[in-house]
């Protein structure tokens, strides 16, 4: 395990613990079985980790759910999991920008959204078309997304995907199709 891995394990431990906003890098350094300097070389401070650490995570998340079967129960587990630490989540999102909070969002779930393009056929239209594709459905799910987290959570994950899921069932492989027939 490499010192990054290390501090996240640390992070999340004494998440478990006490709010992001009282972690202090000793006892992340502590618990890693690194120095301060270790951990300095790798992070500005603790709120830098635990970005590094919520983006690595929601990556591997999204993209071990990258395909057509498997998107909506793994965009409720990931909503759910923001739900239940709402603490942490929005204290991390905080600390960024509203731009680079929502560039982040689109670049992960846009590799799941590019995945479901392909495993439909998507991968034979010209390649501006399957960008198109991929974005403007990206964007909706994005969309869907910031706007649940900027209204405090309140509608549960799996009736919001439900109908994220009920309003693009058929409509991507539809977009495929008019967009191939259009040439």
């Amino acid at each position: 395990m490499d010192a990054r891995e290390k501090i996240s394990v640390a992070l999340k431990q004494e998440l478990a613990l006490v709010p992001l906003k009282k972690v202090t890098v000793a006892a992340v350094a502590k618990r890693a079985g690194i120095t301060r300097q270790t951990f300095y070389y790798h992070f500005a401070d603790v709120e830098d980790a635990a970005v590094w650490v919520f983006q690595h995570e929601v990556g591997a998340h999204i993209l071990s759910h990258a395909s057509y079967r498997r998107w909506v129960p793994g965009l409720i587990q990931l909503m759910n999991y923001m739900r239940d630490h709402a603490e942490q989540v929005d204290a991390i999102l905080n600390s960024l920008s509203v731009q680079q909070t929502e560039q982040f969002f689109f670049q992960q779930l846009r590799i799941m959204m590019s995945a479901i393009v392909s495993e439909l056929g998507g991968d034979k239209l010209h390649a501006a078309d399957r960008r198109f594709i991929i974005d403007h459905y990206t964007l909706a799910v994005v969309g869907h997304l910031l706007h649940w987290l900027n209204n405090n959570r309140r509608e549960p994950p799996e009736a919001l995907v439900k109908n994220i899921s009920f309003i693009m069932r058929g409509h991507v492989i539809e977009s495929i199709h008019r967009f191939r027939e259009r040439g």
